[in-house]
């Protein structure tokens, strides 16, 4: 909703996944600063980033239902090879 209120008033349909409060696309040190302050606020003693948050993603669209090959897709992974390595978070 507010993703939407945000689009509206600036009249612009950006694709990006992360958006700015100008409904600009945030670049990567943008977002693992926000990743990185979130991590901070709940306490993590875990070294986070981009990719854990990508691991992240892809577990739990494994164990939301997806199949492997829609995850293999989303990642943008040529093969399933490269996506099995998520399996076994899945499966934890």
């Amino acid at each position: 909703m507010a993703r939407e209120k945000i689009r509206s008033f600036k009249n612009t349909k950006p694709e990006a996944l992360f958006l700015s409060t100008q409904v600009n696309r945030l670049c990567g040190n943008a977002i693992i600063e926000r990743v990185h302050k979130l991590a901070e606020a709940s306490k993590l003693q875990k070294d986070i980033g981009i990719h854990t948050l990508r691991h992240s993603i892809a577990t739990h669209l494994l164990q939301s239902g997806m199949t492997l090959e829609e995850v293999s897709q989303f990642l943008g992974h040529s093969s399933l090879e490269s996506t099995q390595i998520y399996t076994h978070l899945a499966n934890a």
